[in-house]
């Protein structure tokens, strides 16, 4: 998680002399050595209900400890193995596609050794008996293999490309499903840019490894094979030799692979953190300019980069030197087995042609050993990203599946009703909601208002069945709510947020995302009832203006307007408004109160407010405080009763009516005395 501003005496700048510097330093580092992981399965707090961002993401130390699940030298050691068990239920959708590459992997080795083992006939019978028939039917049959192999070659990297592109495309659309079937809370809980590492940094490793696997990793491994077999099949003595190049060469990956393994994976988690850091910077860089924050975010910044170097700098050169022993090992064997082969030549025991088909057996051997070894990095990267992608895809869902054989809810006709609900946030101290009970009748406008923290936006979240109550029920016509689809519980609501997300495609569409297969007319239907259209139609390109990303190219009135169209094309009969005008002046909040009012008739507005002139006119105000429904009523009648509401609203600097009445009086007193001293 990125640093936070703190008091200044806690600020770091970005000089590295800064006494606070070291502080800051074990936060980052223990922020990025674990893995951000769930306590349990309630959500974090949202921000709207004022919780602390590092209270909420900040982990104990022991339980981030006990997250790490470090990998045993087996794990390491079989970092193929890993990343094929991931990739296992993949392939099962193109098992034609990977017959295909099969044998045509098949073919070019044969024909891979096929080559040295010609040279041996070439040499001791057709040049050495100088056998010119022999000859030209070696070379005839050398030159007939050649093309064969080079038109099955060019025919399976077809295919193989194809394969390697419809795995990586399942895979990243499995991830992107998931991710829509987290439950809220994994959001609240989690920065963005840790789960949008998983799609950019983790997929690029996963993909260098598919792609390459064919060229870099099946066929090196048959030609070794294959090469063994035909050393074998020369001199076994002196394949004997050759073959101490296995023991040799696998001393210095059994004892770097597992720390390699480890390295690329906490560099893995640093890039995430770093990413997320930055995506904070970028997402604030209006506070980051208005509070000249530059110098001490680059500090920040500099300090996580730092931590990603070292980190980068400690994965890249473990796995480096697993494949540079390698080399070494087989260029010192590879002297002994030369030297030996000569000698055997020379006294006679092998022929020429035998020691230098030999010579090109050994070289295939070490080529493909060397080829496997380059590849032992890439699957490396791959295993520890593939483990991060699983992290993310181990995350249950929870609370955000349909139960087995659940139900549609039909439109709601009576009334919402929270049955001693009992509602906590994942690292809270109290409960939000403490044992509410709540009925909401149908037809009505009804705010929902109280102090920060109290719960409101927690209300409108059990409704729509984001967050499921700890204890209790959220019911809707007597119906559980976690009894029915999510589908059908949110197919008759609506919803519109104080930052309501925009995306990236034009107005007609964004309105349409409301209502799938809306035609243009019932677009602009509801941006008319959002009293947006008029805007809208002075646009150069109208309904097909794009906003841009996060509708940025909008007002945050006109950006406020179309979410409300969006929410208007579902003619919902549940509106939900969760601090919808909050974050607009109060000539704008004015305007758009006006347009919701009339929205509402004939169907339930619920809106959660802290802006008490947001709902004078609605038919009934809901207080709450400590968890619990403390005052119901209208508006005169809760000023009236002199309680919490008549606090809150006096609190936001409005002249309760026996105050304003008093002042009057008061004024006509003084009035009255100014006009006797006249007098």
């Amino acid at each position: 998680m990125a640093p936070k501003p703190v008091s200044s005496e806690k600020q770091v700048p970005a000089g590295a002399d800064d006494p606070a510097a070291p502080e800051l330093r074990k936060k980052l580092a223990a922020d990025t050595d674990a893995p951000r992981r769930a306590i349990g399965d309630k959500p974090l707090p949202p921000d709207d209900e004022d919780k602390d961002d590092d209270e909420a993401l900040d982990l104990d130390e022991d339980e981030e400890d006990e997250d790490l699940v470090v990998f045993t030298a087996k794990e390491a050691a079989g970092a193929l193995a890993t990343i094929y068990a991931f990739v296992k239920p993949y392939l099962k959708n193109y098992k034609k596609i990977l017959t295909f590459v099969g044998l045509g992997v098949v073919v070019e080795t044969l024909f891979n050794v096929f080559m040295p083992l010609s040279l041996k006939f070439l040499i001791d019978d057709a040049l050495g008996e100088e056998d010119f028939q022999a000859l030209y039917v070696i070379l005839g049959v050398l030159a007939a293999a050649g093309i064969f192999t080079s038109i099955v070659a060019v025919w399976y990297e077809r295919w193989d490309a194809r394969l390697a592109a419809s795995i990586i495309a399942d895979v990243r659309a499995n991830l992107f499903e998931h991710v829509q079937n987290l439950p809220a809370g994994y959001f609240a809980r989690t920065k963005r840019g840790e789960i949008l590492s998983r799609f950019s940094i983790d997929l690029s490793a996963f993909e260098g490894s598919i792609k390459s696997f064919a060229n870099s990793a099946a066929l090196p491994f048959l030609e070794l094979i294959a090469g063994i077999i035909l050393m074998l099949f020369l001199n076994w003595q002196l394949a004997a030799v050759a073959l101490l190049v296995f023991p040799i060469t696998l001393i210095g990956p059994r004892i770097l692979t597992p720390k390699a393994v480890q390295a690329n994976y906490e560099q893995k988690l640093n890039e995430s953190s770093l990413l997320g850091m930055v995506q904070e910077n970028i997402a604030a860089q209006a506070v980051v300019k208005a509070f000249s924050l530059q110098r001490r975010t680059f500090g920040w910044f500099t300090m996580r980069n730092n931590d990603v170097r070292r980190k980068t700098a400690s994965a890249l050169f473990l796995s480096t030197m697993v494949e540079r022993t390698v080399t070494i090992s087989v260029l010192l064997l590879h002297l002994v087995v030369l030297a030996i082969g000569a000698y055997l030549a020379t006294k006679g025991q092998i022929t020429i042609g035998t020691f230098v088909t030999f010579e090109s057996a050994f070289w295939e051997v070490s080529y493909n050993i060397a080829h496997l070894m380059h590849f032992i990095p890439v699957s490396i990267q791959a295993a520890a990203a593939v483990r991060h992608i699983q992290e993310l895809l181990d995350e249950p869902t929870r609370g955000a599946d349909d139960r087995p054989g659940a139900p549609d809810l039909p439109r709601i006709t009576n009334d919402i009703t929270f049955d001693r609900v009992t509602f906590q946030y994942e690292g809270g101290q109290t409960p939000v909601l403490d044992n509410l009970s709540l009925k909401l009748n149908v037809g009505r406008t009804i705010a929902i208002v109280g102090p920060s923290g109290s719960g409101k936006s927690t209300l409108l979240n059990l409704i729509l069945g984001l967050y499921s109550p700890d204890e209790g029920r959220v019911a809707i016509d007597g119906v559980d709510i976690r009894r029915v689809t999510r589908e059908s519980l949110r197919r008759g609501m609506a919803v519109v947020f104080q930052e309501n997300m925009l995306f990236n495609m034009s107005i007609r569409e964004n309105i349409r995302l409301g209502k799938e297969g809306a035609t243009d007319e019932e677009v602009e239907e509801a941006a008319k009832k959002a009293e947006i259209h008029r805007y809208i139609m002075s646009l150069p390109q109208r309904y097909d203006t794009a906003v841009g990303e996060r509708g940025d190219t909008l007002s945050g009135g006109q950006r406020q307007r179309v979410a409300i169209a969006r929410a208007v094309i579902r003619n919902p009969s549940v509106l939900l408004l969760d601090e919808a005008t909050s974050a607009l002046d109060q000539t704008t909040e004015a305007a758009i109160n006006r347009t919701l009012l009339k929205l509402a008739a004939g169907r339930t507005m619920i809106w959660s407010t802290h802006r008490l002139t947001s709902v004078v006119d609605m038919d009934e105000i809901i207080v709450i405080s400590g968890g619990r429904a403390i005052e119901r009523g209208s508006h005169a009648e809760l000023l009236a009763a002199n309680g919490a509401y008549r606090r809150l609203w006096d609190d936001q600097g409005h002249t309760s009516h026996a105050a304003a009445a008093q002042a009057a009086d008061h004024n006509e007193d003084d009035d009255e005395d100014e006009d006797d001293e006249g007098e």
